[in-house]
């Protein structure tokens, strides 16, 4: 047997079609056909069988496709230490962070960090909390940057500064008055967050349900600069962490703090074991510098 006709056992049996897995291998569906016949003859299985509405899977192709999926995570993995070698030869840094650090901190500290090592190339994943879990516990990142639940597998980390949480407002709200606001106040309002995936959201909900008041969730999204632009053009209020909270628009938005009070505590996230370069120690020195002013000016706000 070969990897092609494996390749295409594989397709068919998780799509359920000859026709979409040779698309997916951009070769024709009687090509398919033939490597899983020749596949069959090979094995001296029948993998599966043929009817007027489609095909379906056998027990073989059953007990087969588990030992399939054992060797194509096995191929992964070293797809996974190949682009790791190929990233240490070139000088890649790889970086994984949600969004308020890809605009409010990575730009600074990729600057600085450049201005040493101008010869080092940077890549930047701007994703969610679990593919950055995901990016730097199989290696193919070389730092992550965000919230994580406790002693993460395959992670190591240093905390980050905390951040209060906050409430965003329109500019001209009726509640732009008051020196701070909890879930009580917030109860009538339309409310933008994070995603419910996220500790951040699990909390503030959990904050009205404690209350005993609505949680009225208008929309959710991953990034805070898009739910601050929401909040500024009038569609409804946000409680999002404090760094989310001075994305761009903010100048057209009010900040109150949330009570009770909450924090989101971020984290520097590097593969278990793993050792740190020099340009990699600048830029994480460089992130410490541009939160540390981030937080004053914060302050002077």
């Amino acid at each position: 047997m070969n990897l092609r006709q494996v390749e295409a056992f594989r397709l068919v049996f998780q799509t359920g079609s000859m026709t979409t897995a040779a698309r997916l291998m951009s070769i024709t569906q009687p090509a398919v056909s033939r490597l899983i016949r020749d596949l069959e003859e090979t094995t001296e299985l029948s993998l599966f069988k043929r009817n007027g509405s489609g095909i379906s899977a056998t027990p073989d192709a059953i007990s087969f496709f588990s030992e399939v999926e054992r060797s194509f995570f096995g191929m992964q993995q070293l797809e996974h230490a190949a682009l790791a070698i190929r990233q240490q030869r070139e000088k890649v840094i790889h970086i994984a962070a949600t969004g308020a650090f890809a605009y409010q901190c990575l730009p600074h500290a990729l600057t600085k960090m450049r201005e040493k090592f101008p010869g080092v190339r940077v890549n930047l994943t701007v994703t969610r909390s679990s593919e950055i879990l995901e990016l730097v516990s199989t290696r193919r990142c070389d730092l992550g940057i965000t919230a994580t639940p406790p002693n993460p597998a395959g992670i190591d980390f240093e905390d980050l500064p905390k951040f209060p949480v906050v409430c965003v407002l329109p500019q001209g709200h009726r509640l732009g008055s008051r020196a701070a606001l909890g879930p009580q106040d917030l109860q009538d309002e339309a409310i933008f967050c994070p995603p419910q995936s996220a500790r951040l959201h699990q909390e503030i909900a959990q904050s009205f349900a404690l209350a005993g008041v609505p949680f009225n969730i208008a929309g959710e999204c991953t990034l805070g600069i898009s739910i601050c632009e929401i909040v500024a053009c009038g569609a409804g209020i946000s409680i999002l962490d404090s760094l989310s909270a001075r994305g761009t628009g903010h100048e057209k938005t009010v900040i109150r703090p949330f009570e009770p009070r909450l924090e989101w505590q971020p984290k520097l996230l590097y593969p278990a074991g793993s050792t740190r370069s020099k340009p990699l120690t600048v830029l994480i020195r460089a992130i410490h510098a541009r939160l540390a002013e981030i937080d004053g000016l914060a302050r002077v706000d």
